[in-house]
């Protein structure tokens, strides 16, 4: 299981890579990343199954600027999907209200 989900980042990662790159750097940087998602994946699961999630979600829910940034991102995220599916030409215009580079 934990090779799976270290692959899920490292593979992307490594196509992403061998773009940029030639394919033996592309290939190494791949295990750099995939070796310490493999071993720290797994005490990262242990230490989240310990957490109490009501606490986590009581002190992130309780934060304004948390949600703030959740809801606007999201809202964000929302728009572009939608306008993509609508409108590919709304999504440019939305894409560019964010960034700044028109409107």
């Amino acid at each position: 299981m934990v090779s799976i989900l270290a692959g899920s980042i490292a593979v992307p990662a490594g196509i992403w890579f061998a773009g940029q790159t030639e394919i033996s750097l592309a290939f190494i940087g791949t295990a750099v990343l995939f070796l310490p998602l493999f071993v720290f994946i797994p005490k990262l699961m242990q230490r989240c199954m310990k957490a109490d999630t009501n606490v986590v979600i009581d002190a992130f829910g309780k934060n304004e600027q948390v949600k703030k940034v959740f809801w606007t991102l999201f809202v964000a995220m929302a728009g572009l999907v939608i306008a993509r599916v609508v409108d590919p030409v709304t999504a440019q215009q939305v894409v560019g209200m964010i960034t700044g580079m028109g409107g």
